[in-house]
C-alpha cells in the first residue's frame, strides 16, 4: 500500500526553518550511484549502515544489503527476503501518536488521546492511559513480533509536548514513555529499539537502545508549507550538540535522515557528505521515504 506523506519520521522542531543555498558536489555521479560506492566499501567506511523505506513495493533485493532496514510493515510482504543477506529489520512504530490513515488507531476511542497534531492529520496519545499501552504492546508490537520482526523504530516520542503545556503534566507523560519502553524492553525479549530523537531518555534507557535517529540536521521538510527547506544554523547547532552528546557519551550509532527533492541529486550528495564527515550515518532521501536515492541498484 501507498502511505500518505509521510507515515514515518516527524519532526518537533520545523517551524521556523529558513531556506539557505548549499553549493552542490562538483561531479555527475548520482546520489544513489555514490550510496552504491560507498556501500562496496562498508568495511573501510562502516558509517552507511541504515536504510529508510517506507513505500510500496518494498525493494528487497536492493535493501537487504544494508545491516539495518526501517520498513513500513504494512508495505513489506516478504520479510524473509528482506532478512536474508542478515540485515536487521525494524518495523516502524509510532509511539506517541495515532496516525489518521492507519485503520487500527482509527478506531481507538478519543480518551486515549490528549490532543492533535494536524500538520500530519494524527492525534497525540496520552501516554499514561493504559488503553493506549495496551494497543502499543498487545496489539500493535505484539502483532509485528508475531510476524517475525525483532526491532522496532521508534517514532513520535515527543509528541506530547505539543499537547501538554504544564511541567508536572510533561513529567508525568515523560516518566510514562520511560516505563513504556522498559515494558516494551522487558516484553519482548532480545528485541533491538531504535528511538527518533527523545534525547531526554537516553541517561535512563540508553542501554536499551541499538541506535539512535534524528532527521533534518542540514535539510528538511516544512510540513505546515509542505515544501523542502535548508535547517537554520540555530537548529543545527542545537541538533549537532544533542546527537554529538548521544554518541560520545552514551556511545549510540547515530543516524540522520535529511530530505531533499527527488530532482536536486547534486545537493543531496552534498548533504550525505557533510553528515558523514560529522561520523554520522547518513541517509537522504525524499519526504515520503518511498523512493530509492536515484540510482541506487544494489
Amino acid at each position: 500500500m501507498t502511505h500518505p506523506l509521510s507515515p514515518g519520521i516527524r519532526r518537533s522542531r520545523h517551524a521556523g526553518l529558513r531556506q539557505h543555498h548549499v553549493p552542490p558536489v562538483k561531479g555527475s555521479m548520482s546520489l544513489g550511484a555514490s550510496l552504491s560506492r560507498l556501500f562496496q566499501r562498508r568495511k573501510a567506511l562502516p558509517l552507511l549502515n541504515t536504510a529508510f523505506f517506507y513505500g510500496a513495493p518494498v525493494p528487497v533485493a536492493a535493501l537487504s544489503h544494508f545491516p539495518r532496514v526501517v520498513v513500513e510493515a504494512d508495505a513489506l510482504t516478504d520479510l524473509p527476503g528482506l532478512q536474508h543477506n542478515g540485515a536487521e529489520v525494524f518495523a516502524y512504530v509510532s509511539v506517541g501518536e495515532a496516525e489518521g490513515w492507519r485503520a487500527s488507531t482509527r478506531a481507538l476511542p478519543q480518551a486515549l488521546f490528549q490532543g492533535a497534531n494536524a500538520a500530519w492529520q494524527s492525534r497525540i496519545a496520552d501516554l499514561s492511559h493504559p488503553g493506549w499501552q495496551h494497543f502499543l504492546l498487545d496489539e500493535r508490537m505484539a502483532g509485528l513480533w508475531a510476524d517475525g520482526y525483532r526491532g522496532f523504530f521508534l517514532d513520535t516520542l515527543d509528541s506530547y509536548q505539543m499537547a501538554v503545556k504544564s511541567p508536572v503534566d510533561r513529567l508525568a507523560q515523560s516518566r510514562a514513555l520511560v516505563t513504556l519502553i522498559r515494558a516494551m524492553h522487558q516484553r519482548f525479549a532480545g528485541v533491538k529499539l531504535l528511538l527518533n530523537r527523545g534525547f531526554d531518555l537516553l541517561p535512563e534507557l540508553a542501554p536499551m537502545v541499538s541506535g539512535l535517529v534524528a532527521e533534518s540536521l542540514f535539510q528538511g521538510w516544512n510540513a505546515q508549507t509542505r515544501e523542502y527547506v535548508s535547517v537554520s544554523p540555530d537548529d543545527r547547532n542545537w541538533l549537532l550538540a544533542r546527537l554529538t552528546d548521544a554518541r560520545q557519551r552514551h556511545g549510540l550509532p547515530v543516524t540522520v535522515i535529511d530530505y531533499v527533492a527527488d530532482h536536486d541529486a547534486a545537493l543531496a550528495r552534498n548533504t550525505a557528505a557533510r553528515i558523514a564527515a560529522l561520523g554520522f550515518s547518513p541517509w537522504v532521501a525524499n519526504v515520503g521515504l518511498d523512493r530509492l536515492p536515484d540510482g541506487m541498484h544494489l
